[in-house]
């Protein structure tokens, strides 16, 4: 079937919206739920063009549903989630979580990523794949057309469905799986193969990151193949001189030729890239008594008991920062935020400042959880001490540790958000809202920045709205 023809499917409770997507073995189009009302995203493929001799249409069948049985098992923020699936005439089809953004590829072909922003990424899927390990899944064609960066900044990994558990790969080591530049040495050399292939590619996946390079890339796959299987990789350091000497030590033990000289778990990839994240760009001090006392005066932690204050100094790093140095750049991402400890800073946006903050000041909250670009700089108008800590590290300490902190950062950005509506207000007489009802949400009233097929904020597909009222 034509795309035109798909579209006007029916399946089940789903409807066919649009095509988004195309993949070496189905397309991918843009569905909705017409129960639940949330979008999702469908991958369909035809029987006919996966069955041959060696591949009768039982064989195709039963092995599609074991793997999708497999991948459908995982439950994990980083992982998209399946929901269904099924089979109508001669065409089997996945429907799955619809992630609102756009691959890594596509990010890779436009701006990129800092080296903090890479990092962060590499560490959730670190902590993803750690995750499907553990339930025996390996997933084995990590690669930037596999990962969604979601409009909030969260990655995810799609695609689990040449997923294998780690039981099978013995016998299944004969077929080279996944994409030509990713695939690990031993799957080129068609050795036994385990989840430390995921490893290897989430290495490369970095590497290209940190680079905007290629690794290994030849217009030949025969010849890629063999730089993959016999040639040393460099640092990515040897690229772009900004890497620090820790990460390259970290890429490079991903792109060992030996799976044996790896990392062996992806959790110990995750504690290895959490510590580069900790360190970052400031100059690190060691906490001492005195600095865990002064933070449990401020608002942030008052609610913490000392051992409480200890598991956030430990996912955290006691920063100093020069008068007149940049704390946070304008114009950067990443998932940083600090509390000033001693000194004052002024934060800047186009060399206009805007305001002060004195210790105990929260800042960079915003764009850390959030995920979004800074739109104004902080610079140190003193020599400052900061507790720099990172919204994504914050899931290793305990969960009720978690929402205690959490509480009180939205009763700071309550607080913050009624004061700038109040100055909205008083600067435009109660006028500062403009005309983009075409705009809203009809479900959660997000104002989008443009017409809109899906919203950015809640997800919802207007067409499915029409003629409701949102209460």
């Amino acid at each position: 079937m034509d795309d035109v023809a798909l579209t006007s499917l029916k399946l089940r409770r789903y409807d066919i919206v649009r095509p988004i997507g195309k993949g070496a073995r189905g397309k991918v189009f843009l569905g909705t739920d017409r129960i639940i009302r949330r979008p999702v995203a469908i991958k369909i493929f035809s029987l006919s063009e996966m069955t041959d001799r060696n591949h009768p249409k039982e064989k195709v069948m039963r092995e599609f549903f074991s793997e999708i049985q497999t991948a459908g098992a995982l439950l994990h923020p980083n992982i998209v989630v399946i929901y269904d699936v099924g089979m109508k005439y001669d065409l089997l089809y996945i429907v799955m979580e619809y992630v609102y953004g756009k691959t890594l590829l596509e990010h890779q072909r436009s701006a990129g990523f800092s080296i903090k922003k890479s990092v962060e990424i590499a560490y959730e899927l670190a902590q993803a794949l750690d995750y499907a390990h553990s339930h025996g899944v390996v997933h084995r064609d990590i690669k930037p057309e596999n990962i969604v960066l979601s409009t909030s900044g969260v990655p995810k990994i799609t695609d689990f469905g040449i997923a294998r558990f780690r039981r099978h790969l013995k016998t299944d080591k004969r077929y080279l799986v996944g994409s030509t530049r990713f695939v690990a040495p031993e799957q080129v050399l068609q050795r036994e193969q385990d989840h430390r292939v995921d490893i290897y590619q989430v290495g490369v996946v970095l590497f290209e990151l940190l680079t905007r390079k290629s690794l290994f890339k030849s217009s030949d796959p025969k010849e890629t193949f063999a730089r993959i299987a016999k040639e040393e990789a460099p640092p990515p350091s040897t690229i772009n001189p900004e890497v620090p000497d820790e990460i390259d030590r970290i890429v490079t033990r991903c792109l060992e030729k030996s799976p044996s000289k790896r990392f062996q778990r992806a959790r110990e990839l995750a504690d290895a890239l959490a510590a580069g994240l900790k360190r970052g760009i400031h100059a690190g001090v060691a906490p001492n008594g005195e600095m865990l006392k002064d933070l449990t005066k401020f608002e942030l932690f008052s609610r913490l008991t000392n051992e409480e204050m200890k598991q956030v100094a430990a996912v955290g790093t006691f920063v100093t920062c020069p008068r007149g140095r940049s704390i946070i750049e304008e114009n950067e991402t990443d998932s940083n935020f600090f509390v000033l400890v001693k000194g004052s800073a002024k934060v800047v946006k186009r060399s206009r400042v805007l305001t002060n903050f004195l210790p105990g000041s929260c800042f960079g909250e915003v764009g850390a959880f959030a995920r979004h670009t800074r739109h104004a700089a902080v610079i140190a108008e003193t020599d400052c001490t900061l507790l720099q800590l990172n919204a994504v590290l914050l899931k290793e300490l305990d969960p009720r540790l978690q929402v205690k902190i959490l509480q009180t950062l939205v009763r700071h950005l309550s607080n913050l958000v009624i004061s700038l509506d109040n100055e909205i207000m008083e600067l435009t007489d109660g006028k500062g809202a403009r005309d983009s009802a075409a705009h809203v949400c009809p479900l959660c009233g997000f104002e989008n920045e443009a017409p809109i097929d899906v919203c950015g904020r809640c997800g919802a597909i207007p067409s499915a709205f029409e003629g409701s009222v949102r209460s």
